[in-house]
């Protein structure tokens, strides 16, 4: 499929590591412009991922309109830029401190976010110090409330896997981009048909699958880019930059 003969979308989806970042974990200053641009048309334009709000707000969301919509923690909440949140699916506080609390005496560690603070077991918080995003993380002592989208367990091992296996979910049942998407389309007046996504990872599939047009990145497994409507440039050489101002600008 040539670009030239694509419609305009009038929504835009990005999945943000390996996407909108390149594998530095840096948004080019090129991608920067071209969202800028982009938003300045009136097209709407977002990003959807696994990640939380909290782990976005210092670093990427500011590159988008304050009032822009995004599709985060695995599609278990829709926010906008400034932090309000548009819509969420939350696991209720129970359940969310037994499963980290279990993982964690298991060796594993975990984290979930609330509003722009990342809350991530003491041991790693650490870790979360040296992220280049400048994370705002915070230990769970003393948090009344441990309701969240999605949690994350890292420091996996064999107990642990074993653990999670029997676990209903870690985020809520059937909730993910691919389902939510439709919500954040009519949040903002849009059809599924009327909207891109693009990604980089098996993740991005099932999202690629609801949308109008789906866009795999250069460096993407092949499974993915036969998935895709379109296969554009690797992340590190401004794939993602390039195509936008061939399709928008």
């Amino acid at each position: 499929m040539k670009i030239d003969s694509l419609v305009t979308p009038k929504g835009i989806l990005l999945d943000v590591d390996g996407t909108l970042t390149n594998k530095q974990r840096v948004v080019s200053p090129r991608t920067k412009e071209v969202i800028t641009k982009i938003a300045g048309k009136g097209i709407k334009v977002g990003v959807a991922t696994g990640r939380s709000y909290a782990s976005l707000a210092s670093y990427i969301l500011p590159f988008f309109p304050k009032r822009s919509l995004h599709l985060v923690a695995g599609g278990g909440q829709i926010v906008r830029a400034d932090g309000k949140i548009i819509w969420e699916k939350a696991i209720p506080h129970a359940q969310v401190v037994d499963i980290c609390q279990e993982a964690e005496a298991l060796g594993a560690a975990y984290a979930f976010g609330q509003g722009p603070i990342l809350y991530r077991s003491d041991k790693a918080l650490a870790n979360a110090a040296k992220h280049p995003w400048g994370i705002t993380a915070k230990s769970t002592r003393g948090l009344a409330d441990w309701s969240t989208p999605l949690v994350s367990i890292t420091n996996l091992n064999e107990k642990v896997r074993h653990f999670l296996s029997q676990q209903k979910a870690l985020s809520v049942k059937e909730i993910t981009t691919g389902s939510s998407v439709g919500v954040w389309a009519k949040k903002q007046g849009l059809l599924l048909k009327e909207t891109l996504a693009v990604g980089d990872s098996l993740n991005d599939l099932e999202l690629m699958k609801m949308v109008g047009l789906s866009v795999a990145m250069g460096q993407s497994p092949e499974k993915v880019k036969l998935a895709a409507d379109i296969t554009i440039g690797d992340t590190d050489e401004n794939g993602l930059a390039e195509f936008l101002e061939k399709l928008f600008i």
